[in-house]
């Protein structure tokens, strides 16, 4: 693959994940509250441009490796980039902008749910074209989104805590599915 992601993965995007939630219980706030408050929404922001684009470009490489030109991933994917910047550039503020708070919430539920489509596409759409099966990124794909569900659950909100849980998850699970790519890659060449 043309670019190591892996320092991003396991580095830069924790690294902004946790500066930004620093001094915040992790299950009574989530990243929409701390980034509309006053001094983190520039981190918030830059944590959005960096997460966003990160999530964006990794996709479309792995994609790229795979020989994947699915239209369902394409358009998830684009639906992913475009909710997640939404979600992060449109403000929370419930009680000052209900309307935008609203479109907020959806969009910051929306990008996430594409994505989670979109890697399960790109899995499903792997494993047709190789002939290979991907058991354990399956596994882990609907983990994250059981473990997600039980802490919503568990919560009582959409906290950081789960914010966390689902973007570093997302980090793993793709650079996970970037090694499967290359050893499939090197066992046909």
């Amino acid at each position: 693959m043309r670019k190591n992601y892996d320092f991003w993965s396991f580095f830069v995007i924790p690294a902004l994940t946790f500066l930004m939630t620093a001094g915040y219980e992790l299950t009574a706030t989530n990243f929409s509250v701390i980034g509309n408050r006053e001094g983190r929404r520039g981190l918030f922001l830059l944590w959005g441009a960096v997460t966003g684009n990160y999530f964006y470009l990794y996709v479309k490489d792995l994609t790229e490796l795979g020989g994947c030109e699915d239209r369902l991933v394409q358009v998830c994917l684009f639906l992913a980039f475009v909710l997640f910047l939404c979600g992060v550039s449109l403000p929370y503020l419930p009680r000052q902008l209900p309307l935008l708070s609203r479109l907020h919430v959806w969009a910051s539920f929306g990008g996430p749910a594409f994505l989670f489509v979109c890697l399960y596409r790109l899995i499903r759409v792997t494993e047709q074209k190789e002939g290979v099966r991907l058991f354990g990124q399956k596994v882990f794909h609907f983990g994250v989104g059981a473990i997600s569900a039980f802490l919503y659950l568990r919560i009582g909100i959409v906290s950081s805590l789960l914010e966390i849980f689902v973007t570093l998850s997302a980090c793993v699970s793709l650079s996970s599915f970037q090694h499967k790519l290359e050893k499939i890659r090197l066992s046909n060449h």
